[in-house]
C-alpha cells in the first residue's frame, strides 16, 4: 500500500475510534447519572441535604386602619370610615447566635453505589433582645386616620430543609421548656377592606370576620408557642437537635454575632457556603472547623419581614465529598483517550516505516479496539474494585495483550517487549496526570513535547522520499 493511502486509512480508522470512544464517554456519563439518581433515592428514604435556619421569634401583628372619607352629594355633605385590615409577621433574629455540632458519618450502600449520610448532634444557643412592641406598630399619618393593633400568639420557629431528618429535639427559652410542633407558619396571608358609614361602623366591626394571619416564607421546619415577658428584656435560648442528612450540612448565621463550630469523623470535608472557616483542621481521623460572622458580613437585619420578601440566605457549612470519585476520574481519563490512541497508532506506524514492515488496516483496528477496551474495563472494574486497582488491572491486561500481539505484527518479540514497555510507561504517566489535577496541564504539555522530540530524533535520518512499498516486508 502506498504511503499516502496508508496514512488516509489510518486516519479513517482513527475517526472510527473516535466514535467508539464517544460511546464509552457516554457510558461514563450514564453511570455517573445513575449514581446521582441512587444518591437521590437514598435521600428520599432517609433525609436529604440539610440547611438549618434560625431560630427566630415570630410576632404576628394584625392592624386595622380606618380612614375618614368625606363626600359632597346633592343631599349634603356625608362622611364614612373606610377600614382595611392587614396582617404581617415581625420576625426577630437573635442578638447572639452560637451553633456547635458533632457529625457521625457513614456510607450507605445501595447495590454498587453509595452515598455518605450523617447523624449530627447540634446545640443552638444565644440570646434575643426584645424591643418594646409599640415600636413595631404603625402610627396614624393624620387626624383623619386611626390604626388599631392586635398582637397574636408569638412563637419560636426553626427552619430545616428536610424535617424527616429530625430524630430528637428539645430546648428552652427564658428557662421555659419548648414543645415543638411541625410547620413554620400559620394560615395564608390575606387582606380585606370594608367601607361603612359613621353610623353603622361599630356594628360592622362587631360582625367582621376574624382578621387574617400572615404567613412566613421560612419553608419547612418546626415551631413552638411561647409567652413573651415584659418588653425590653433579653431572652436566652438553647436548643438540642439530633439531625440526620445526606452529603451536606449548612447553617445560616442568623445572629448579629454568630459563632459556629462543627466536627466529624469524615476525612474529606469540602467547606462550602458563603463564608470560609476562621480555623480548620483536617486529618485522616476527621475534621473540625470554626466560623465567626457578624451582621455586617451577612447583610441581615435583627428584625426582618419575611412575609413581604424572602429572608436572607447566607450560609456556611460543609459537604461530604469523595476525593477519589470513580466517575470523575473515569471522565478525566477518557479526556485523554483520543491523544492516547493517536500516540499508539503513531508509534506502530513509525515502527512499521522504520522496519519496512507492512501492517494491515485490520491489525491497526484490533490495536485500537484493545485501547478502547482499556477505558471500558477501567470504568466497569472501578465500580467494584475502586479506581486505582481498576486502572492498573486494565492497564496490565492491555499491556500484556498488545505486547503479545505487536510482537507478531512487527515480526520480533523484542519489538513487542519494547512496545509493551513504552505502553506501560504511557499508562503510568497518564495515571500521574490524573492524580495531579493542578499540574495536569503542565505534565501533559511536557509529555507531548517529549513525544514529539522522540519522533523527530528517531526519524531525523529517514528519507521519506525513498519510501517504496515494494521494499516492504508483508506480515500476515
Amino acid at each position: 500500500m502506498k504511503l499516502k493511502w496508508k496514512i488516509i486509512t489510518i486516519g479513517l480508522l482513527m475517526l472510527g475510534m473516535l466514535f467508539v470512544l464517544n460511546l464509552v464517554r457516554h457510558l461514563v456519563f450514564e453511570r455517573q447519572q445513575r449514581a446521582q439518581e441512587v444518591r437521590q433515592e437514598i435521600s428520599q428514604f432517609s433525609a436529604g441535604e440539610q440547611t438549618v435556619k434560625g431560630p427566630f421569634l415570630v410576632l404576628p401583628l394584625t392592624e386595622t386602619t380606618s380612614k375618614l372619607i368625606e363626600q359632597t352629594t346633592p343631599q349634603g355633605k356625608t362622611s364614612s370610615w373606610e377600614e382595611s385590615t392587614s396582617s404581617r409577621n415581625i420576625i426577630i433574629s437573635p442578638e447572639q447566635f452560637s451553633a456547635k455540632g458533632q457529625l457521625a458519618v457513614e456510607s450507605l450502600k445501595r447495590g454498587i453505589f453509595e452515598a455518605p449520610i450523617y447523624r449530627s448532634d447540634l446545640i443552638l444557643s444565644g440570646r434575643f433582645a426584645l424591643a418594646p412592641l409599640l415600636s413595631f406598630e404603625q402610627q396614624p399619618s393624620s387626624s383623619r386616620e386611626k390604626i388599631s393593633s392586635r398582637w397574636g400568639q408569638p412563637y419560636l420557629v426553626l427552619s430545616l430543609s428536610d424535617v424527616r431528618g429530625i430524630q430528637n429535639m428539645g430546648g428552652t427559652l427564658a428557662a421555659d421548656t419548648l414543645n415543638f410542633e411541625p410547620g413554620t407558619s400559620q394560615s395564608a396571608i390575606g387582606t380585606h377592606t370594608t367601607a361603612n358609614t359613621a353610623e353603622d361602623s361599630a356594628a360592622a366591626v362587631a360582625v367582621a370576620a376574624p382578621a387574617p394571619v400572615a404567613k412566613t416564607n421560612l419553608g419547612n421546619g418546626v415551631h413552638a408557642m411561647i409567652k413573651l415577658p415584659d418588653s425590653g428584656q433579653s431572652l436566652d435560648f438553647k436548643l438540642h437537635l439530633k439531625l440526620s442528612g445526606t452529603t451536606q450540612l449548612l447553617i445560616e448565621p442568623v445572629g448579629k454575632e454568630s459563632h459556629v463550630a462543627l466536627a466529624g469523623n469524615w476525612p474529606h470535608p469540602s467547606f462550602s457556603g458563603n463564608f470560609a472557616p476562621v480555623e480548620r483542621s483536617v486529618t485522616a481521623q476527621g475534621f473540625s472547623a470554626r466560623w465567626q460572622t457578624s451582621q455586617l458580613a451577612t447583610g441581615g437585619a435583627q428584625t426582618s419581614k419575611c412575609s413581604e420578601s424572602e429572608c436572607s440566605s447566607a450560609s456556611l457549612g460543609l459537604r461530604l465529598v469523595d476525593p477519589v470519585d470513580r466517575y470523575v476520574l473515569n471522565e478525566r481519563t477518557i479526556k485523554y483517550a483520543e491523544l492516547f490512541v493517536l500516540v499508539i497508532f503513531g508509534a506502530v506506524f513509525l515502527m512499521s516505516l522504520m522496519r519496512r514492515i507492512e501492517i494491515h488496516p485490520v491489525q491497526y483496528a484490533l490495536v485500537g479496539a484493545a485501547l478502547a477496551l482499556f477505558f471500558l474495563l477501567t470504568l466497569s472494574l472501578s465500580e467494584h474494585l475502586g479506581f486505582a486497582k481498576a486502572y492498573w488491572t486494565a492497564a496490565a491486561a492491555s499491556v500484556l495483550l498488545l505486547g503479545y500481539y505487536v510482537s507478531f505484527v512487527l515480526a520480533a518479540w523484542q519489538r513487542g517487549v519494547g512496545f509493551a514497555v513504552v505502553l506501560a510507561a504511557l499508562y503510568g504517566l497518564l495515571y500521574g496526570i490524573l492524580q495531579s489535577e493542578d499540574m495536569a496541564l503542565l505534565m501533559g504539555s511536557i509529555t507531548l513535547f517529549g513525544l514529539l522530540s522522540c519522533v523527530m530524533i528517531l526519524t531525523r535520518k529517514m528519507d521519506w522520499q525513498a519510501l517504496r512499498p515494494a521494499s516492504a516486508e508483508t506480515v500476515v
